[in-house]
């Protein structure tokens, strides 16, 4: 796209903003202030969108919409989850020790070394939490829908056919991971992680690292789709493929959150407790948003055609 090309057809107020948003950039870094930094920004997004919808052919269809809960997911891929959310009862003063989820290592091999109260809980947590946050900036990639530029630009027919490899991937891992969820080994371990001759280090340990093998995976197929260098014609496709391998990934991060809270839950329940606190369930949930299959359907159709 040719910034040439597009002066005809912005809008006069998309020129200002470029103008306003670029001299108060410039001002922002040569002050150092964040604020300005921030009102750059704000005063570029018109630009960016009326040059975006110029570059477009009027026939082209606009990326899926994607709903909330999925939008909000993605965003939190931009982060490390935080392990430790905010108490909703006071910290009893001269408690007792409790586990509670290991950021580092270090800190997860003290965990189990220790074995507090909720530890096994506690260390399940950990590995998911330490294992997602590895992966962070393939996850933020991945949410931004970076498509790297260079190499050969594959057409349509090329990236249907890879879009096809993916979908059946990825409900082959789905149902993989379902089974797995619903295996006497997995309900069993976590079944004993609330006694006290439960399941042992490595038993919570291989547990937590297979199901987080699911999630490399998944992650995997996301880079694959959006990592593929296409046409001009074929980037709605490839960001409609990008929120559809999205999908497993935003049930993980939703998942490992509601665990941490879990967590963080039997750490301020225990000590006022008297027996076995019995926090809810937690579920992984992977679903699909109503009218994303079909519209993948019809680019493969559209570009095998």
């Amino acid at each position: 796209m040719k910034l040439g090309r597009l002066d005809q057809r912005l809008p006069r107020h998309a020129w200002w903003s470029l103008i306003g948003g670029v001299l108060l950039l410039l001002a922002a870094i040569g002050g150092g202030s964040g604020w300005l930094a921030l009102a750059a920004l704000a005063a570029l997004t018109p630009f960016g969108t009326s040059a975006y919808r110029a570059g477009r052919r009027p026939d082209e269809p606009e990326p899926f919409p994607w709903p909330t809960d999925l939008r909000a997911a993605a965003e939190g891929m931009a982060r490390p989850i935080n392990p430790e959310p905010k108490r909703i009862l006071p910290k009893e003063q001269n408690g007792p020790e409790i586990a509670e989820v290991a950021r580092t290592r270090e800190g997860l091999d003290k965990l189990l070394a220790d074995r507090l109260p909720l530890w096994r809980w506690a260390a399940f947590t950990s590995v998911l939490v330490q294992r997602r946050n590895t992966v962070q900036p393939r996850l933020r990639d991945c949410a931004l829908g970076y498509q790297p530029r260079g190499g050969i630009q594959h057409d349509g027919r090329y990236y249907s056919a890879l879009a096809f490899q993916v979908m059946q991937e990825v409900a082959d891992l789905v149902a993989q991971l379902e089974q797995f969820m619903l295996s006497p080994g997995f309900t069993g371990a976590l079944k004993s992680f609330s006694v006290d001759d439960g399941a042992e280090p490595d038993a919570v340990l291989h547990i937590a690292n297979r199901l987080m093998d699911y999630h490399e995976s998944f992650l995997a197929q996301a880079e694959r789709c959006l990592h593929t260098t296409v046409n001009r014609d074929v980037t709605v496709f490839v960001q409609d493929m990008g929120a559809l391998t999205m999908c497993p990934l935003a049930g993980f991060e939703q998942f490992i959150e509601t665990m941490c809270r879990r967590v963080a839950e039997g750490r301020e329940l225990l000590p006022y407790a008297e027996g076995t606190v019995l926090l809810d369930d937690v579920q992984l949930a992977i679903s699909l948003p109503d009218g994303l299959a079909q519209r993948i359907t019809a680019h493969i159709k559209e570009f095998s055609a």
